[in-house]
C-alpha cells in the first residue's frame, strides 16, 4: 500500500521523529490502521511538492481538513482501494460519527459544488459505503433498529453511517435499503418487530403511519417541522445517542 522500502520509514522516524499511536517495545516498529494513514498522508504531500519535514509535521499532527485532501486526492484519481484504506485508517481512528462529520461529510459537500462531479460523487459514495460496511455487526444484542429511506428517496449513504455507528456502539439494525413504500415498511415492522424505525427523507415527504407502538425516528431534512409521535436527531451523534439510551 505505502511502496516504501524500508531503509525509507527507519530514515524518517530517525530525521522527524514520527510519533506512533502505540507504544514501542522491542527493535520492531509497529504500526496500526492510524499510523499507516498518517504515512499515505504523508507519502502524499511529498509528492505534491512539499519538503519530507513539512509533509512530516502535517501527517502526524494534521490541522483539520488534511484527511479532506487527501480522500478527495484518492477519489480525483478514482482510486478507490486508496479511498477506502483512507476511511478505514479514519474509522478506526477516531469511530464512525467522528469520520462521517469530519470526513466523510466534508468530501462530499466539496464534490457537490457547482461543478457537479457526479461521478466523482459515486466513486466517493461507493467507498464510504464498503468502508463502513467493515464495521462488524454485533451479535445478540436483542432486537434490532429498523432503517429505511421514506418512498422515492434514494439517499441511502446516512443510513449506512447510521447502521456502523450503533453497531459500533453494540446495537443491530437491519438497513431495508431506498425508497421503501408505507405498506412494504409496515410489513417489515410486523416481521421484525424492532425496538425502533428510523426513516430517512431527504425530500420533503409525510411522516409513515406505522401500526402498534413501533417507536418512530425521523430523520433528514423532508420532514415537516412538527409531528404528534416521531422522534428528530438533528445530526448522526444525537440519533445515535437516541438510539441506544436506556430506555
Amino acid at each position: 500500500m505505502l511502496e516504501l522500502p524500508p531503509s525509507t520509514l527507519r530514515a524518517w522516524h530517525r530525521r522527524y521523529g514520527l510519533t506512533l499511536s502505540a507504544p514501542q517495545a522491542g527493535a520492531h516498529r509497529r504500526y496500526d490502521s492510524a499510523d499507516v494513514h498518517a504515512l499515505l498522508r504523508m507519502k502524499h504531500l511529498i509528492d505534491q511538492g512539499f519538503s519530507t519535514g513539512t509533509a512530516a509535521s502535517r501527517a502526524f499532527h494534521p490541522g483539520r481538513g488534511a484527511d479532506v485532501e487527501l480522500l478527495l486526492d484518492a477519489v480525483t484519481r478514482l482510486d478507490t482501494d486508496r479511498s477506502i484504506a483512507v476511511l478505514e485508517a479514519q474509522l478506526s481512528a477516531e469511530g464512525v460519527v467522528a469520520t462521517w462529520d469530519r470526513l466523510c461529510r466534508p468530501a462530499l459537500d466539496a464534490l457537490g459544488g457547482p461543478d457537479h462531479c457526479i461521478d466523482l460523487v459515486h466513486v466517493l459514495a461507493w467507498a464510504i459505503t464498503v468502508a463502513l460496511h467493515r464495521v462488524p455487526a454485533p451479535v445478540g444484542t436483542g432486537a434490532a433498529i429498523l432503517l429505511a429511506c421514506a418512498d422515492g428517496d434514494r439517499h441511502t449513504l446516512p443510513l449506512e453511517a447510521l447502521r456502523a455507528a450503533l453497531a459500533e456502539n453494540g446495537r443491530s439494525a437491519l438497513l431495508l435499503g431506498a425508497s421503501i413504500p408505507e405498506g412494504a415498511l409496515r410489513d417489515a415492522v410486523r416481521r421484525t418487530h424492532p425496538a425502533a424505525v428510523v426513516v430517512w427523507s431527504s425530500q420533503p415527504a409525510k411522516p409513515p403511519r406505522l401500526r402498534g407502538k413501533a417507536r418512530l425516528v425521523l430523520a433528514g431534512p423532508g420532514w415537516p417541522a412538527r409531528g404528534k409521535r416521531a422522534e428528530r436527531p438533528e445530526s448522526l451523534g444525537d440519533a445515535v445517542a437516541l438510539l441506544t439510551a436506556r430506555e
